[in-house]
């Protein structure tokens, strides 16, 4: 094997799998030679001006990596690509998809090519190696650009429960993009039940909301003895917790006693420690919420029934 082609590989190696064109020049390689191993398939085109070995698998990571380095640092993952690139829930497949700024005109087969005029660096950040939109952006572009609701909602509870982004900053960021984007009405009424980090703490939410409930905390933390604890809801006008996060249910002694302990250090605290199964918040919600009003929480405002009543 040629020099060169040593060179070029150990350059791949250190490149995640792939080479430019400025490497393989820069390897010694003249533009017959190379033109010599494209038609021999020893190196194969992913991107424009970007080569995998062929005795390297074509992935999607591969080809992210490969549209990111041949669109250079103007360029950014998008909508489904970036979220399957932070990992949240329910974005999986072949697709790619970068958003460029808007002046910039570009053309590149196999990419699938977003312009915005909404380029700010606080959206930006680097992630393994690739530049992508924020998680935060991430989202409300799902909206923008007409994702399913559930989609969205599986992307945002993910998103929080990763600690990529919160509902403050998700509120501020898309109070900030609202003007004339289509999408952000649909975001804001999920984001109404957003903040837990899972389908059931949305579903609680749902149902505080339903029953005109005072909206509450979501994932506070606490210390008492020594330990660090997060509750899934706080209630602030009854300083009560609630926890539905399926720590119910634990059958083992070492489970029971940390349960015990977790629950009495909360009381010791001064809060009122209630906790909701799956079949409670799911088939049996008048249940939570008379357990809720016996343990101070009321509904901010009359239902519906007690204001045609008045």
């Amino acid at each position: 094997m040629h020099t060169a082609d040593l060179q070029l590989i150990d350059v791949a190696n250190a490149h995640h799998q792939l080479v430019t064109r400025v490497d393989v020049t820069a390897c010694g390689l003249s533009s017959q030679q190379w033109c010599d191993r494209l038609d021999d398939e020893v190196w194969i085109r992913v991107s424009e001006g970007v080569f995998r070995h062929r005795a390297t698998p074509l992935t999607w990571e591969l080809k992210v990596r490969a549209a990111a380095m041949s669109l250079g640092r103007d360029a950014a993952l998008y909508g489904p690509t970036a979220a399957q690139w932070w990992g949240l829930d329910g974005f999986s497949g072949d697709r790619v998809e970068l958003v460029v700024p808007r002046i910039r005109r570009s053309r590149h087969p196999n990419i699938t090519l977003h312009t915005t005029r909404g380029w700010h660096t606080a959206d930006l950040l680097t992630v393994d190696d690739v530049r992508t939109m924020s998680a935060t952006r991430t989202i409300i572009d799902l909206a923008v650009s007409g994702h399913q609701p559930d989609a969205i909602e599986k992307a945002i509870d993910s998103a929080i429960r990763l600690r990529l982004t919160s509902m403050a900053r998700l509120t501020r960021r898309m109070t900030d993009l609202a003007p004339g984007r289509p999408g952000i009405r649909v975001l804001r009424e999920i984001l109404f039940d957003s903040g837990g980090e899972s389908f059931l703490e949305r579903r609680f939410l749902a149902l505080v909301r339903r029953e005109r409930l005072m909206r509450p905390l979501t994932q506070v933390n606490y210390t008492a003895n020594g330990r660090a604890m997060r509750v899934d809801f706080e209630f602030s006008d009854g300083n009560v917790v609630v926890e539905v996060s399926g720590r119910l249910g634990h059958t083992t002694d070492r489970e029971r006693q940390k349960d015990a302990q977790r629950r009495n250090s909360l009381q010791q605290l001064g809060k009122t420690v209630l906790e909701f199964t799956t079949a409670d918040v799911m088939a049996n919600p008048d249940y939570v919420i008379a357990s809720l009003a016996r343990s101070g929480v009321v509904a901010t405002r009359p239902s519906g029934r007690d204001r045609e009543a008045v």
